[in-house]
């Protein structure tokens, strides 16, 4: 505890009652805007995009809130996230250069004019600002500390909050490698999407010996309709977990296995405990730097 307001351990928050009902609203959100912007959800979609992103937005949000601290830059990102195998450097000047054709990012003036230098565009800072509002909106859910209203009050948390929990997320191996049960899920642009349709159903973690739980599913057709993709595209990825014994079809009934709702039971505990943390300490720094200034 920090104050009045919880920090949360995973394990702990797991095991709670209404973690449940945390996941419930954190799905129904995430899931309603992919929907309205799927070209947008793709950059954090996937562990490799999500781990880009997050580290491009923790140099951006970091400078917003002090700025001495490093550029964005593909040097300094790439640094951030070199120790997570997941890219190279040029994958890191890759995507850099495919969001600023987006235009999530823009380029800045760089004292060194040999370096790019880029800043999150006005866009980008509300889209995470959403998504940031709605994970601790979801964990109000648990325990109404009401951390969603403060920082409707004073958005300005969030800038010191994305760093901290950005952090804590990439520095977590759990979070960057999942379990093989969601690793196919995570690491697909779609397939977050997909985990959420699968678990939205679920309102309490599976116990003692159950091995299948089942769920309503819509067909594959209609969930690539909905997210703009292609029907194979699902298919693919249905399959690929089927053969891992984590998904399949008794006559007409979906059904997925108890351990693909555990692990991501603990993933997102695991994000909800950084986002606990990360809450309380970035109110703490926007504090102490309005009392300075």
């Amino acid at each position: 505890m920090k104050g009045d307001i919880p920090v949360y351990e995973a394990q702990v928050l797991a095991g709670l009652q209404q973690f449940m009902k945390c996941l419930a609203f954190c799905n129904q959100a995430l899931l309603s805007i992919h929907k309205q912007m799927p070209r947008e959800v793709r950059y954090v979609a996937d562990v490799r995009r999500w781990v880009l992103t997050h580290a491009a937005l923790l140099l951006h949000f970091q400078r917003r809130v002090d700025p001495s601290a490093p550029l964005l830059t593909a040097t300094n990102l790439y640094g951030l996230i070199e120790d997570s195998s997941l890219v190279s450097p040029n994958t890191v000047t890759n995507y850099l250069k495919e969001i600023q054709n987006f235009g999530y990012i823009e380029a800045i003036p760089s004292q060194d004019g040999r370096v790019r230098a880029y800043q999150m565009s006005a866009f980008s800072e509300q889209m995470f600002h959403v998504y940031l509002s709605v994970n601790l909106e979801a964990l109000d859910q648990i325990d109404g500390a009401g951390r969603s209203e403060v920082t409707r009050a004073t958005p300005e948390i969030l800038n010191h909050m994305h760093p901290i929990f950005a952090r804590l997320m990439l520095q977590d191996a759990f979070l960057r490698a999942p379990p093989q049960s969601i690793v196919q899920l995570v690491s697909t642009t779609v397939g977050m999407s997909v985990l959420n349709e699968m678990t939205k159903s679920i309102t309490e973690s599976p116990i003692g010996d159950i091995e299948r739980i089942e769920i309503a599913l819509d067909s594959a057709n209609a969930m690539a309709q909905r997210y703009g993709v292609s029907r194979g595209n699902i298919a693919r990825l249905l399959k690929k977990i089927e053969v891992e014994n984590d998904f399949g079809k008794t006559g007409k009934k979906s059904w997925i296995s108890a351990r693909l709702v555990r692990d991501y039971h603990q993933w997102q505990a695991r994000k909800f405990a950084h986002v606990s943390y990360a809450y309380v300490e970035a109110c703490r720094q926007h504090n102490t730097t309005n009392a300075a200034a």
